[in-house]
C-alpha cells in the first residue's frame, strides 16, 4: 500500500514528481499481480515514469501553485485507493495524463513551465 499523500498541497515540482512516482510504483506493483499482463504493466509503468519526469521539468525546486499541488496530491490519493489489479493497470496510463494536466503540461498549455516543446 502506498504512503499517504499529505493533506497540504505539494509545494514544489519535485514534491509532485516524488508523489507521482510513488503512486505509479504502487500501481505497477498491484498491476504486476496479473501474470498475463506483466510485460505490458512493466512497459506502461516505464512510460508513465518518463511522462511524469518530463512533466515535472528540469528544476525540482521550482515552486508549484497550491491548486496544482492539490491536484497532483488528489490524483495520487485517488490512485492509492485502488485495490483491483486491472483497475491499477488502467490507472498506469491515467495517472501520468492527470499529472501532466495538473502541472500545466500539454497541448493547451504552451509556454507553461514544463510544457512540451512545440505544444
Amino acid at each position: 500500500m502506498p504512503a499517504p499523500v499529505p493533506a497540504d498541497p505539494l509545494a514544489t515540482r519535485g514534491a509532485a514528481l516524488d508523489a507521482a512516482l510513488a503512486a505509479l510504483d504502487a500501481l505497477a506493483e498491484l498491476g504486476e499481480t496479473v501474470e498475463d499482463e506483466w510485460t505490458y504493466v512493466t512497459a506502461l509503468a516505464d512510460a508513465g515514469r518518463a511522462r511524469v519526469r518530463a512533466a515535472a521539468g528540469p528544476d525540482p525546486a521550482a515552486p508549484l501553485a497550491p491548486d496544482r499541488g492539490h491536484a497532483v496530491a488528489a490524483a495520487c490519493e485517488e490512485a492509492a485507493r485502488i485495490t483491483d489489479p486491472h483497475r491499477a493497470i488502467d490507472w498506469l496510463s491515467t495517472l501520468p495524463a492527470v499529472v501532466e494536466l495538473a502541472l500545466g503540461v500539454g497541448p493547451d498549455t504552451a509556454g507553461a513551465p514544463g510544457a512540451r516543446p512545440g505544444a
